[in-house]
């Protein structure tokens, strides 16, 4: 449900990725694409769910578990080529996680960033040119 806060994306089938999010409208550079929401948790030495894709960090060592609960934000997959990156910031004295567009994005393109050292474990299907089909595995 679009609240006029955020760009309106959808979940969409993506082959060979599985579902991710999708522009229903043009999103400018530069603009607050939606928020990563998660039950907050303590980074643990290992994760316990093998190919959980939830996962993300936050720079004080928080991770949110976006599994169970969650926003739509959670199904931005991973690429090589990223149109979004995740930020954070403080709001009302709590940190919080959020997409920022890194370039425009038409309607129909699909919503992608890097995790690099954010997520606990994943594998990049981007496609891309020069794709490193991997990014960061904490579980070891």
């Amino acid at each position: 449900k679009k609240s006029g806060k955020w760009p309106a994306v959808h979940i969409d089938i993506f082959p060979g990725m599985g579902l991710g999010l999708r522009a229903t409208t043009a999103i400018a550079a530069g603009r607050f694409v939606g928020p990563y929401y998660g039950r907050a948790k303590s980074m643990p030495k290992r994760c316990s769910r093998k190919g959980h894709h939830y996962l993300v960090g936050m720079d004080n060592g928080v991770i949110l578990d976006a599994a169970r609960e969650g926003s739509l934000m959670r199904y931005v997959n991973t690429s090589c080529a990223p149109n979004v990156q995740l930020v954070q910031k403080a709001i009302d004295g709590r940190d919080e996680l959020f997409y920022v567009s890194t370039q425009n994005i038409s309607a129909g393109e699909d919503i992608t960033t890097s995790y690099g050292d954010r997520t606990w474990i994943g594998v990049c299907r981007c496609g891309k040119s020069g794709c490193l089909g991997s990014i960061s595995d904490h579980s070891k």
